[in-house]
This record gives C-alpha cells, sequence and structure tokens, in this order.
C-alpha cells in the first residue's frame, strides 16, 4: 500500500488531544490529507444495528458539521459510523482496528478506499495486520480522544458505542446523546446515556455546533418555506413516524388522484420523502 505515513509521538503532526490517554499510541499509520488532524474535530459514533432515523441523524449532523469546517471522526463500522463519513466525506477520519490495508467490515471496502483518497484513515496498527476482538474496542479510545465533542447517535445497552463515550467520560469531554423511541432497541443506551446525565440531549446539530462556536448554516439565514393548508395536513400527519398510503388516504380525506398529485410535488421541494413500500416520511 503506498502513501502510507508513520506519525510517531514528538512528531509535528501527532494530534496532541492522543496525549491526554493513559495509553496513547507510539505511532500511527495514516492515508490521506494529513491537515484534516488541524481541524477542530467532534466524534460521531452509533450502533452497528441502527434504524433509518439514526442514519438520517448521522449524516446530516456530518453534513452540517462539515459545512461549519468542523471534522467528523468515527470507526468506519457499519450502520452510524458509515453514515457519518458518507455525510463528511472530503471532512472526516477513520479510525481503524486493523491496518490501513485491511478492509473490515468488507461492506464498507469503498467506503475506505473513497476516504483513503478524499479525506483520512488512521490506525495504530501496522500494515497487514487484520485485527481481533481486542483492537476494535482499543480503536474506540481513539475516536474519543480526537473529538472536541463526542456524539452518541443510536446505541443499545450492550452496544461497543458505550465503551467510546466511556473513554469520552474519563477524559471530560462535552458528550451528546441523540433521544430515540423509548421502545426501540437502537435508542435505549442512547436514552440511558441521557437520564443519567451523562450526555446532554442533541435535538439538533445546532448543539453541538454551538460548543465550537458555529452556527448551522442550513438553516441559518435562510426563508422558512411557505406551505400550503394541504401540505401542512399531510406534515401534520407524518409527523411522528412513517405512513403508509393508504393510511394516508384515510387521514387526510382525499381522494387518491388528489394524494398523490400532493405527494409527488411535496416530494420534489424535498417536504417529504418516498419510502419503500408506499410508506412516506417527513424530511
Amino acid at each position: 500500500m503506498t502513501d502510507v505515513k508513520i506519525i510517531k509521538r514528538g512528531d509535528p503532526e501527532y494530534p496532541r488531544s492522543l496525549l491526554a490517554l493513559k495509553n496513547p499510541p507510539e505511532q500511527l499509520y495514516a492515508k490521506g490529507n494529513l491537515r484534516l488532524l488541524t481541524r477542530p474535530m467532534v466524534s460521531v459514533v452509533g450502533t452497528r444495528d441502527c434504524t433509518r432515523y439514526g442514519l438520517t441523524v448521522a449524516q446530516e449532523l456530518a453534513e452540517a458539521c462539515t459545512k461549519a469546517g468542523i471534522c467528523v471522526v468515527s470507526g468506519l463500522a457499519e450502520g452510524i459510523d458509515a453514515a457519518a463519513h458518507r455525510g463528511a466525506m472530503g471532512n472526516t477520519i477513520a479510525v481503524l482496528g486493523n491496518g490501513l490495508d485491511c478492509y473490515y467490515p468488507i461492506i464498507n471496502q469503498d467506503l475506505q478506499n473513497e476516504i483513503a483518497e478524499h479525506s483520512l484513515l488512521l490506525s495504530e496498527y501496522p500494515l497487514g495486520f487484520h485485527g481481533d476482538k481486542t483492537t476494535f474496542p482499543q480503536r474506540n479510545r481513539i475516536v474519543a480522544a480526537l473529538g472536541r465533542v463526542v456524539v452518541a447517535v443510536e446505541a443499545d445497552k450492550r452496544s461497543g458505542t458505550l465503551i467510546t463515550v466511556r473513554a469520552a467520560q474519563a477524559l471530560a469531554k462535552q458528550i451528546f446523546a441523540v433521544p430515540g423511541n423509548i421502545n426501540c432497541y437502537a435508542s435505549q443506551g442512547t436514552n440511558d446515556l441521557i437520564a443519567k446525565g451523562i450526555a446532554k440531549m442533541m435535538t439538533a446539530p445546532a448543539d453541538v455546533l454551538a460548543c465550537f462556536g458555529a452556527r448551522n448554516e442550513k438553516t441559518a439565514g435562510q426563508p422558512v418555506q411557505q406551505v400550503t393548508f394541504e401540505q401542512k395536513n399531510i406534515l401534520d400527519i407524518l409527523k411522528t413516524d412513517e405512513v403508509h398510503i393508504d393510511d394516508l388516504i384515510v387521514a387526510s380525506g382525499m381522494s387518491v388522484p388528489q394524494l398523490s398529485t400532493l405527494l409527488t410535488n411535496m416530494e420534489m421541494i424535498g417536504l417529504i420523502e418516498k419510502l419503500p413500500g408506499n410508506f412516506y416520511v417527513a424530511k
């Protein structure tokens, strides 16, 4: 594997935040844009077994951070990590629990190659090392140390995400968690973090951006989109969850042709999203 740089403790590029760890890595293997190490960073983590809601939140948070010049750090796991990396492509650091020339999980091979080309891969493990059950939890301490703020998007009560959160606690990091459905396994861990006061509740990317003195450019300075009475009626129906078109017909009282035309228009202007199986959700 070409273009891999070894960064040793004491080198100018070595992240100073890692020195706060009890066992900082002696050296890092890096491939990609080393300038990302000089930017303010937020660590975005979450479960592999996530929901569509979690994926959306992770990607939107990553996009907002990127627009504000904040680098997004995660662990390149399937699920929330991958969504955060995709939302911040060009401005993201992936910390691996294996060598930079190895792929885990294999489903993220293309994503890992894209990050190497457009962002930055980091690992404390040498080329050719495939990782084991101990190296991925070890990886999490680096993810926690790099970010000024750590955000847990989704996690069940036994998720590896909580390892990262505990490492962030030990480093006195600001921790946020995204609240979720109390009946959903993927939100049990994050809701628990909020309930115990370990994490602040993140209700919008602006909550995290405020820690960096930044604004959410997605909404700042933009006029509020005006909606018609019919559009507002549909948005009110969709405000709590995804809804099947058959239920929309009943709840709206509209004819099938009227509703179909309205939904198509709302989808085109970005108010709603059509999901597989004729379900709709507000954006």
